[in-house]
């Protein structure tokens, strides 16, 4: 053959054949509708992967259909009233291989919807004694009509090539171009033959390799003796009986990857839209989900569950339904717990850091009192603030996790990104306090959610929402990459309400950035605050002793609060008590007389 037939040949859509013919031989021993993984995984061949077994499926409607959420042969709607023995050449005609007659039997029954020890003896003996079929070696059974037929052998005739060739509807064109390899060939030798199906390059009709055998063998070929050690010997017989040698079927293997990404048309996606049908779960079923989120050492996802389990992947007509029945159906489980979105853990899988606020976060609530027995860090109410404290409390920048306002309801559409600064506190354990962003910027259902975050590293983390506790958890690892203290601004995207994309451009909030030095300083007056029981009072005429020209109200918080965690109307109300602090513009000076 010329080197253009043989590209002509050797292409996707013989491939495709090929495949098909791959999963035609695993659904035809099975009489229960099977599903697309598993079929693939009984294929057991390199590159015969989920994706495409879907797509030979789906563009093959003339050999496979579906049946209960699951797949079969085509054959199956063959008309219930045909003779078993015109059933059994559509089973083997449409396969292109002999079967075994069990097997057979087994399709046949499926066929009539009846069961398999009804048939198997009817079909053993069908295809023993009708003329219709011959045995084909340790193979089983195929159609008569694939042999050679050789006229006048039965009386010991030996036919002329022309008469050969009439009698099996061939002509000269279909045999010659197959000649010029066939001086390999060489009666009882298979190897020789592999090697002229090689050297072919493309699939030989096997009524013209029969030919080209009896030519050479013309008394002593035998085609079914032929055909078995063909078959014994490695080869391929396609359907549409063609043969391949080892080396084309390697070639064809190899371009399994772009079958697999062939597109279904409209069409076929309509028809599969109107064939599926949503889906229920049985106790069976949900005892299988349960089980895959007990066994997983990470989230589960409800969308890969309903891929690996039922096979629904994205885009197919129930997938969106379908995905929702799996997570409600969990969501009632008590043996498993949701943790938003698709996401599933074994019940008692949150970590336990997630259930509570860490202990550093927790405010000194102790009351101080003078030598006299009163008590220095007063505490007033809103109305009593100077200034402008009443606003100042407000900030989202002021507030924290454990002292902040009530907050609002969800807003129905939150932004998309966010502007957050990160404080000293929260940069120790990994935490990140809620009231800095909208209502309904994260997801407010369930309780605690687990999230997506990508740092820009281009490492994703998990990390999770607690919408009791008010705070994010697990951004540790980034916040170690951050040189800066308290103040680092960064700010989060979000992508869908599981991902969030987290970027940072060694920005820094003015009001809230403090040196290393100066952190330093605030951590000895912490530890002198502890082993002497200063005031709040105290200490904060510390840090204002140390600011001359006075600072704003965020940037005193963020220092006593590195000192001592301190709520913001605990420091509004010293700032409003005591006379020696008075406010000069936006800035709170102290003043030692």
């Amino acid at each position: 053959m010329t080197t253009q037939q043989k590209e002509e040949i050797l292409t996707e859509d013989l491939a495709m054949r090929l495949a098909g013919d791959l999963l035609f031989d695993v659904l035809l021993r099975q009489a229960a509708p099977m599903k697309v993984s598993h079929v693939a995984r009984q294929v057991n061949l390199p590159g015969f992967d989920l994706r495409l077994s879907r797509v030979v499926l789906a563009l093959s409607r003339d050999r496979f259909t579906t049946q209960d959420r699951g797949w079969v042969l085509g054959t199956r709607e063959i008309d219930p009233r045909r003779p078993v023995e015109r059933t059994c050449e559509e089973i083997l005609e449409a396969g292109g291989r002999p079967q075994p007659a069990e097997v057979l039997a087994k399709e046949v029954a499926a066929t009539y919807g009846k069961p398999i020890a009804s048939f198997i003896e009817a079909v053993q003996r069908l295809v023993c004694n009708s003329d219709r079929f011959v045995r084909i070696g340790t193979h089983g059974y195929g159609r008569r009509c694939w042999l050679l037929d050789v006229p006048g052998r039965e009386i010991g005739a030996v036919p002329d090539r022309h008469d050969v060739l009439f009698y099996n509807f061939l002509e000269e064109p279909d045999v010659v171009p197959y000649e010029a390899h066939a001086s390999v060939l060489q009666p009882g030798d298979m190897p020789s033959v592999l090697r002229f199906l090689d050297e072919a390059g493309a699939p030989v009709p096997s009524r013209v390799l029969q030919f080209l055998m009896w030519q050479r063998d013309k008394e002593g070929f035998s085609a079914p003796d032929f055909l078995t050690a063909l078959l014994d010997a490695g080869a391929f017989l396609l359907s549409g009986q063609k043969w391949l040698g080892p080396a084309v079927m390697e070639q064809l293997v190899a371009l399994f990857p772009k079958v697999a990404q062939t597109e279904i048309s409209e069409e076929l996606e309509g028809r599969a839209a109107a064939e599926a049908q949503p889906l229920t779960i049985s106790e069976n079923e949900l005892q299988q989900l349960v089980d895959y989120v007990m066994c997983s050492e990470k989230t589960s996802r409800a969308g890969a569950m309903l891929e690996d389990i039922f096979e629904v992947s994205p885009g197919e007509p129930t997938y969106e339904q379908d995905l929702r029945t799996v997570v409600e159906c969990l969501r009632q489980d008590d043996r498993v717990v949701w943790v938003g979105g698709d996401r599933f853990l074994p019940q008692g899988g949150i970590p336990e850091y997630v259930l509570s606020v860490p202990e550093n976060l927790h405010f000194n609530d102790k009351i101080y009192y003078d030598i006299e027995g009163n008590i220095q860090d007063v505490l007033l109410s809103d109305e009593g603030f100077k200034g402008t404290l009443k606003q100042d409390i407000l900030s989202p920048l002021a507030q924290d996790v454990l002292d902040e306002e009530p907050p609002g309801p969800p807003l129905e559409e939150p932004p998309v990104t966010v502007r957050c600064v990160l404080k000293f506190h929260h940069k120790e354990i990994g935490t990140f306090p809620m009231c800095q962003v909208p209502p309904g910027y994260f997801p407010t259902e369930p309780r605690i959610c687990q999230i997506e975050v990508a740092l820009p590293s281009g490492q994703v983390v998990q990390a999770w929402v607690n919408n009791e506790t008010r705070l994010v958890y697990g951004l540790l690892d980034w916040y170690n990459t951050v040189p800066i203290d308290t103040g680092a601004v960064f700010y989060l995207a979000r992508e869908s309400w599981e991902r969030y994309v987290l970027t940072w451009g060694e920005e820094t909030e003015p009001a809230m950035f403090v040196s290393r030095n100066r952190v330093n300083d605030l951590l000895q007056l912490r530890e002198q605050a502890e082993a002497e029981q200063l005031t709040t009072f105290e200490l904060l005429r510390t840090i204002l002793e140390h600011y001359r020209k006075g600072i704003e109200f965020i940037t005193i918080l963020t220092e006593l609060s590195i000192a001592r965690r301190t709520r913001r109307r605990q420091l509004a109300s010293l700032l409003s008590a005591y006379h020696c602090f008075y406010q000069r513009g936006t800035a709170w000076v102290y003043d030692a007389r």
